[in-house]
Parts: structure tokens; C-alpha cells; sequence
């Protein structure tokens, strides 16, 4: 058992089809939170690796900036959740709107277009109908979910059509079963194309965030959700839906 994932999928999508030179060569080099920090003077460590390792929280917060910005999150609640004052906040949204001034020009031109067509689609069409009312986040919201969902689409009929028949879909990442390396290797390349086919030829990288051996299960690495599925276990124990763990 092996988990694949397409790493930052929303903002290399964004990325890609806003053709924003810098936003693309910032997901290329390999950890877009580090570039975007590091060009907007927000941390002078040179070494990418370190900077995650030993900046954690700084990376949440780049992280949570760059999706409620293609989310269309506004400046109080950004701050809220950066747990930051609001001052802070807009200046990290003046930030990303110099370094990727592409970006925000399409994610408005898109809104709007969107507003007088009453619909939005994906690249492959898949349409989104607009009511009387729309919430607005839901349109800055689409085209980064309704894309992604179109990768993820490709790359499970591709597989199936490979042999490689998926697990679990799991937002944006497959579980797959596979024989060996060779199989897996494929996988990650039909994950890939699936991108590109969609992206206009962007590439988003692709790679293992789990192997599960036999017996194990498939555990989000996020503390929150660690916290979460011990609760859930100790639940199950409690009403002995599950044999006890022993005593570490």
C-alpha cells in the first residue's frame, strides 16, 4: 500500500493556468511557502530544508496566506487564522500581490467572466451553475477544487486503465496497491501527465508520502489529526469495537 500526492496541488494549478512566471518557478524549485518567505524578506536562510524543519509555524502561516488568497479570504479572517494582527495580515496579502501579480489578475478575471456567464467550469468542462446569490469564494474557490478534482479524475481512470486499480481517493492523493517499485513508478508518472494534461504542460510534482506495511493504517502526519484518530481508537477500545493496544 502506497499513498501518492501531488504536493501543493491548489497553488501550482492557480500557478500554472494564471501563467505567473514567478509563482510557477517558485513551485518548481521545490517548497513554494519557503520561495514565497524568502522573497518577501520573511526569512534570510538559505538552506530550504532547515527552514522547514526549524520554522514550522512560519511555514503553516505561508501555507494558510497562499490558499486564502485563491479562497478569497479576507484580511480579519486571515489574521484570525495566523493567529496575527490584521496589520500583519494585509501586509503579507501586499506581498503576494506584488510577487504574483498574474495570479491575482486571474482569479478576478475569472470571478467576473464568471458573474456575466452565470457558470464557471473546469479546463475539462465540468461546469459549476450560478445562483441568484452567489458566495464569491466559491468562484475565487473553483477553478484551483474544480481543476484538481479533474487531476484526480484523469489519474484514477488512467490507472485503472493501467492496472493499477486505486485504494482511496483522498482530496489530492491516491492510495494505490501496488506489485512493486516498477508499478509504482508508473503510477507517479500517470499522476504526473494527469497534471500537465490539465495544467497546459505545468508539471505538479508528484510523491510518497506513505508505504503502509501490512497491518498498518494510513495515518495523517498532521498533529491535529494524530489527536484526532488516538480519540477515535480510544473510543473503539472503550466500547470494544477493537482488541486494546498494549501498554508502551
Amino acid at each position: 500500500m502506497v499513498y501518492l500526492d501531488w504536493k501543493a496541488q491548489e497553488i501550482g494549478v492557480i500557478g500554472a493556468l494564471a501563467h505567473d512566471e514567478t509563482l510557477m518557478r517558485h513551485y518548481r524549485e521545490g517548497d513554494v511557502y519557503y520561495s514565497f518567505a524568502r522573497a518577501a524578506g520573511l526569512t534570510d536562510d538559505p538552506d530550504r530544508q532547515h527552514w522547514k524543519d526549524a520554522n514550522k509555524d512560519q511555514r503553516q502561516r505561508m501555507k494558510s496566506l497562499n490558499l486564502a488568497i485563491i479562497y478569497g479570504m479576507s484580511v480579519p479572517s486571515l489574521a484570525k487564522g495566523i493567529n496575527r494582527h490584521p496589520l500583519i495580515a494585509s501586509r503579507l496579502f501586499e506581498w503576494h500581490r506584488r510577487l504574483y501579480p498574474r495570479v491575482w489578475e486571474y482569479r478576478e478575471a475569472r470571478v467576473q467572466r464568471a458573474m456575466l456567464d452565470r457558470r464557471i467550469e473546469s479546463e475539462y468542462g465540468w461546469p459549476l451553475h450560478i445562483s441568484t446569490s452567489p458566495n464569491k469564494r466559491t468562484l475565487y474557490n473553483f477553478p484551483a477544487q474544480g481543476n484538481g478534482a479533474e487531476c484526480l479524475r484523469l489519474a484514477a481512470w488512467r490507472l485503472c486503465e493501467a492496472g493499477i486499480v486505486p485504494s482511496m481517493l483522498i482530496h489530492d492523493g491516491i492510495l494505490i496497491e501496488a506489485r512493486d517499485q516498477e508499478q509504482i513508478e508508473h503510477a507517479i508518472e500517470i499522476m504526473r501527465a494527469a497534471g500537465r494534461d490539465v495544467c497546459n504542460g505545468f508539471e505538479l510534482d508528484v510523491e510518497i508520502d506513505q508505504r503502509l506495511k501490512p497491518g498498518q493504517r494510513y495515518r495523517d502526519k498532521r498533529e491535529l489529526a494524530q489527536q484526532m484518530w488516538a480519540s477515535i481508537m480510544d473510543v473503539l477500545e472503550t466500547v470494544r469495537a477493537v482488541p486494546k493496544r498494549a501498554a508502551s
